[in-house]
C-alpha cells in the first residue's frame, strides 16, 4: 500500500509539471512560427507596394510567395496562411480589411501576440483605404516590429534553455544520491517507498522539486515580458499607434483627425473583450466619460474633436511612452510634416527601449532561478537524497 501511495504521489506531480512545461514549449514553438511567417508576408507584401502594386494583389503574390517555405508548413504557419488568404478574398470582393474579423481566433494565435499581429496588420490596411496613409511605410514598420518580436521569442528560448538546463541538474542530484547509496548498499530507494516516513519524505521532495520548476518556468517568462499583459500600452503598442499617428499627419490629415484615426485603429487592433460588457441599464454618458477617464489616449481624441486646441494634450502629458509626443504638440507645433517627423523619432525611441528591455530581461534569469532554487530545489535534494542516506548509514 505504501509503495501504491509513493508512486502516485510521485507520477501525478511529476505528469502534471512536464505537461505544463512541455504545452509551453510548444506554444513557444507555434508563436514563433507564426511570427516568422507573418514576418515573412509582411515583408514580401511591403516589397510589392513599393513597386506600385495595387494591395490586394500584393497581398495575393506575399501568400503566394510564402506558401513553399518551411513556416508556411508548420502548425501556426498553416492557420496563418489559411486566415491571410481568407481575408484576401474578402477584400477581392469589396469588404475593408479587418471589418468583420471580430471575434475570429486561430486555434494557435487567439490569446497569443500572433493573432494581435494579425488584427493590427487588417486594420492597418483598412485605415489605408479610408484615409490614404503610406501603406507601404507602415508595413515596413511592421515588419520590424515583427523581427524585434523574434529577437524577443530567441532571448526568451535561449533564456528558458538555460534555466531547465539548471533544473535538469538540481533534479538529478537526488537520483544520483539514491543511486550512490543503492551502491553502497544502504537501500534509500526501499526506505522511500516502503516506510511511512520514507514515503513523506519523497512526496514532499518530489512536490517540491515540481514546485521549483514551475516556479522557475513562470518567474522566468514573467521576466522576459511573455506572462499576461500589463495594464496600459506596451512601448511595441505604443510605437505602432505613433506610426499611424505620423503618417496621417503626413498624409495631410489634420491634427485632430490624425490622433483619432491612430487611436481607432489601436482600439480596433486590440480586438473583442479588451472592455466589459456594457450594461443596458447604465447611463451612456457615464460610460462614455467612464471609458475616457481610464483612457488617456482616446479622451485626447475627444478633445481635440471638440477643439480644445493644444490643452487638449494635457492628460497625456506625463504618460511614459507618449508624454513627450503630447508636449511637442501642447507646445504650439503646427507644422505637420515636422511634428510628424518627431513623432516618428519617438516611436523609434519606443522600439530601442523595447529591445534594450528585452536584453535586461534575458541577463535577469539568472538572478531569478536563485529563488527556486534557494526554496524548492535545494529542500528536495535534502528530503530525497540527503536523509535517507543519512537513515541507511544509521542503520549500519
Amino acid at each position: 500500500m505504501l509503495t501504491v501511495i509513493a508512486l502516485f504521489g510521485v507520477g501525478a506531480p511529476v505528469g502534471f509539471t512536464a505537461y505544463r512545461i512541455l504545452a509551453r514549449m510548444r506554444r513557444f514553438a507555434v508563436d514563433r512560427a507564426r511570427t516568422r511567417m507573418l514576418c515573412g508576408f509582411v515583408d514580401a507584401f511591403a516589397r510589392e507596394l513599393d513597386v506600385g502594386a495595387v494591395p490586394v494583389e500584393a497581398a495575393g503574390h506575399a501568400v503566394d510567395a510564402m506558401a513553399g517555405t518551411p513556416e508556411a508548413r508548420a502548425p501556426g504557419g498553416r492557420d496563418l496562411a489559411g486566415e491571410l488568404g481568407a481575408e484576401i478574398r474578402r477584400v477581392r470582393l469589396g469588404a475593408v480589411p479587418g471589418n468583420g474579423r471580430g471575434g475570429r481566433s486561430s486555434e494557435h494565435g487567439g490569446a497569443g501576440g500572433g493573432d494581435a499581429d494579425l488584427r493590427r496588420l487588417f486594420t492597418v490596411w483598412g485605415s489605408s483605404m479610408r484615409h490614404g496613409t503610406a501603406l507601404g511605410r507602415l508595413m515596413d514598420r511592421m515588419r520590424v516590429d515583427l523581427d524585434a518580436r523574434l529577437t524577443h521569442l530567441g532571448h526568451t528560448s535561449s533564456a528558458l534553455a538555460g534555466a531547465r538546463l539548471t533544473e535538469t541538474i538540481l533534479l538529478l542530484l537526488p537520483v544520483g544520491a539514491l543511486g550512490l547509496g543503492q551502491s553502497m548498499g544502504l537501500t534509500p530507494v526501499s526506505f522511500l517507498t516502503g516506510n511511512i516516513l520514507g514515503v513523506l519524505l519523497l512526496v514532499f521532495g518530489v512536490l517540491l522539486a515540481c514546485t521549483g520548476a514551475l516556479w522557475t518556468e513562470s518567474l522566468t517568462v514573467t521576466v522576459l515580458g511573455g506572462v499576461g499583459r500589463r495594464a496600459g500600452p506596451t512601448r511595441p503598442d505604443a510605437a505602432h499607434l505613433l506610426d499611424l499617428f505620423a503618417e496621417s499627419l503626413a498624409a495631410g490629415l489634420p491634427l485632430a483627425v490624425a490622433w483619432s484615426v491612430a487611436a481607432s485603429c489601436r482600439d480596433a487592433a486590440a480586438g473583442p473583450g479588451t472592455g466589459s460588457d456594457p450594461d443596458p441599464a447604465a447611463d451612456p454618458a457615464a460610460d462614455l466619460a467612464a471609458d475616457l477617464a481610464a483612457d488617456p489616449v482616446g479622451r485626447v481624441a475627444a478633445l481635440l474633436a471638440l477643439g480644445a486646441g493644444a490643452a487638449a494634450w494635457e492628460p497625456l502629458r506625463d504618460d511614459p511612452w507618449f508624454g513627450p509626443v503630447a508636449r511637442m504638440a501642447e507646445s504650439g507645433s503646427r507644422n505637420g510634416a515636422r511634428l510628424a517627423e518627431g513623432v516618428r523619432a519617438r516611436a523609434e525611441r519606443l522600439r530601442a527601449e523595447a529591445a534594450d528591455a528585452s536584453l535586461v530581461g534575458a541577463e535577469r534569469v539568472l538572478v531569478v532561478v536563485a529563488a527556486p532554487l534557494t526554496l524548492c530545489f535545494l529542500p528536495a535534494f535534502v528530503l530525497v537524497g540527503l536523509i535517507p542516506l543519512v537513515v541507511g548509514f544509521a542503520a549500519i
